[in-house]
């Protein structure tokens, strides 16, 4: 069993339900593969069985002061080396969701598994780098990180694909626009997968709320 761990801020109910809709549309219209709840991703990657439990038990000590984000309006980002468009509902106060980004980044890393992620590897592969699989390989590139930027993800759509109507999205999210969101802990996603099995599925979620 392989194991993929999210790391994510999610939102009430109120806000989410509006958002998963504006999702959907955005799958029933146009294609969009992006098929999870609403949320913010902080940390994604690949563990081993060992290595999660000890990740929850660092992440349980985890001391950040709660604060807030509001949501800002939707807009589109081009993503021209996945060759996609990006519609995005953008958030205010990214100082501070950096500064957890990188305290859990800390948290995180030294427990991950040694092998990459199967989409990561992919993602190199269509950037022209290539790995054997393992961590160990990537030193040899000089891949700068992605920089973090937070948001939420509403569709993907391909270049070659008809584009949404970004005031549509506009129009759709205007009741949420503008609503402040307290942020006082994060949710755990730990996802499994056999070995040679298609699908990954959802073995735990686990909210940890921020310690003081």
């Amino acid at each position: 069993m392989t194991y993929e761990i999210s790391i994510r801020i999610t939102f009430p109910e109120e806000i989410a339900g509006i958002l998963r809709k504006e999702k959907q549309r955005y799958i029933n219209d146009y294609g969009s593969g992006y098929k999870s709840e609403p949320h913010i991703t902080l940390y994604l990657d690949s563990y081993t069985a060992d290595g999660y439990p000890k990740l929850l038990e660092k992440l349980e000590q985890l001391r950040v002061k709660p604060f807030s984000i509001s949501l800002l309006a939707p807009k589109i980002r081009i993503e021209n080396e996945r060759h996609r468009n990006l519609y995005v509902m953008d958030v205010s106060n990214k100082a501070a969701l950096n500064d957890l980004y990188e305290k859990i980044s800390e948290i995180a890393a030294p427990y991950r598994s040694p092998f990459l992620r199967k989409k990561k590897q992919k993602e190199l592969a269509d950037r022209g780098i290539y790995t054997d699989g393992t961590r160990k390989s990537l030193p040899t590139h000089d891949i700068p990180d992605e920089p973090f930027d937070p948001h939420i993800t509403l569709g993907e759509i391909d270049f070659d694909k008809p584009q949404a109507n970004i005031t549509e999205s506009q129009k759709n999210l205007r009741l949420i626009e503008g609503k402040e969101i307290k942020i006082s802990g994060v949710t755990v996603f730990c996802y499994g997968k056999e070995d040679n099995a298609g699908r990954v599925t959802l073995v735990e979620e686990k909210t940890i709320s921020f310690s003081r």
